[in-house]
């Protein structure tokens, strides 16, 4: 909606959106691979570019001139002799456009993460004491929707890094089929994350130029919290290698490294 209300010159609310139904699109692909923005982002805006351009051509015949002499802006059509016609008549021209976007290039985020963690030796537990994550999505088309994102895919990946963990046990029987035994990221849960998003370089790969931000944020936390763990136990000589750093296998590696066999 945003895209296409700033790329047509119009109010938000003057956009509405008919979402989820190939009742008005001929084809949809879903939403993966970080390209919601990216993907549908440009086929909005190379839609209202197409609109825009039929309402010129049919508000010049409206306004009896020639498409060269009129111009629009916010949602009006306007001849140079001065008359003009807005979104009311030139709705009744049926004026609509289907586009499509294809590429074929990743335009995903990129940033440094750093954390800061305490760890228990005696139980296990990782306490994260700070989460710092600085991120270039591009263009950032909506600021407070992308750094509930950001936020929301650190989290994620919290979850993944510390609690989360398909269990089986030797005769294939899964252990952790509910919320009683697999562990997901709680409110109580939540360290003191902060994200940063910044424009530095918008991507070259397509007009709208923002980059897909959706897994940023999850990918690289496993790898930070092992090396921040690495590094607070390294008086125990403790590498993990493997997710999630529940507390019972962060106490046995200690016990291992402590009493090598």
């Amino acid at each position: 909606m945003q895209i296409a209300a700033d790329a047509m010159e119009l109010p938000l609310d003057a956009i509405r959106v008919f979402h989820g139904s190939t009742t008005y699109v001929k084809e949809g692909w879903g939403s993966y691979h970080s390209r919601s923005t990216v993907m549908g982002g440009n086929a909005v805006l190379l839609a209202a570019g197409q609109i825009k351009a039929q309402m010129l051509a049919a508000g010049a015949g409206l306004l009896q001139c020639a498409e060269q002499a009129v111009s629009y802006g916010a949602g009006r059509v306007t001849a140079e002799h001065g008359g003009s016609v807005g979104l009311k008549e030139l709705a009744g021209k049926g004026i609509a456009f289907e586009a499509t976007f294809h590429n074929s290039k990743h335009t995903y985020t990129y940033g440094s993460h750093v954390a800061h963690v305490a760890v228990d030796a005696e139980t296990g537990h990782v306490e994260i004491v700070d989460y710092v994550a600085i991120e270039d999505a591009g263009r950032i088309i909506n600021p407070l929707t992308l750094h509930g994102q950001a936020i929301g895919s650190i989290v994620q990946g919290i979850g993944g890094a510390l609690l989360e963990h398909f269990v089986y046990d030797d005769d294939g029987q899964m252990l952790s089929g509910s919320l009683a035994d697999y562990l997901v990221p709680l409110a109580t849960d939540f360290p003191n994350i902060r994200s940063s998003s910044i424009e530095l370089c918008p991507s070259p790969n397509h007009p709208l130029g923002a980059k897909g931000a959706g897994e940023g944020g999850t990918i690289p936390v496993g790898g930070i919290l092992a090396n921040a763990v690495a590094a607070a136990l390294r008086d125990f000589s403790v590498q993990p290698k493997s997710l999630p750093l529940s507390p019972d296998r962060i106490w046995r590696l200690i016990q291992a490294a402590a009493h090598p066999a």
